[in-house]
């Protein structure tokens, strides 16, 4: 149970980064998702029913600070927080860099469903938008989230307690 609260509380924290600090972290048009990040974290450690439960619970917060297509992110996240949390059991997720590629792999799901859903992107214009800016969105968070992976894998290795 104190685990679910010490999630929940990582998603507020990368939410309101996300909504406040991520604007000033944007290069050429990309912000990193650090909600993705957290929320990739939560499906590695806890599997894939807190992670779906969660993401759709904080990508309907997402949607709801801006609701054009209320309810896309809220099955976005929950759908990539099932898909990682069902594949930790078949990969060696506790390896630094297989975190950072399942974090890179989630959001290019999470955009190409997202970019299907959203009314304002044409269906036969998904594919630019997803490897304009969901390429390069994936990369951009694989790289903020390998400080986190490498740095927590650095604390397991070194605090032992």
């Amino acid at each position: 149970m104190l685990s679910v609260v010490r999630h929940v509380l990582y998603l507020a924290l990368a939410f309101v980064l996300q909504t406040t600090l991520s604007f000033e972290l944007t290069i050429l048009g990309l912000q990193p998702d650090l909600i993705l990040i957290v929320l990739v974290a939560i499906a590695l450690s806890s599997g894939h029913l807190e992670a779906t439960i969660l993401g759709f619970f904080v990508g309907l917060l997402q949607d709801a600070s801006m609701a054009a297509d209320l309810g896309l992110n809220a099955l976005a996240m929950s759908l990539v927080g099932f898909a990682v949390g069902i594949s930790r059991t078949r990969i060696m997720a506790e390896a630094a860099h297989v975190q950072v590629l399942i974090l890179a792999a989630a959001v290019l799901v999470h955009d190409l469903i997202y970019f299907t859903g959203h009314r304002a992107v044409p269906l036969e214009e998904v594919l630019f938008f997803w490897v304009r800016y969901g390429v390069g969105q994936a990369l951009y968070t694989a790289l903020i989230g390998s400080v986190f992976a490498y740095g927590h894998l650095l604390r397991r290795r070194f605090l032992v307690v």
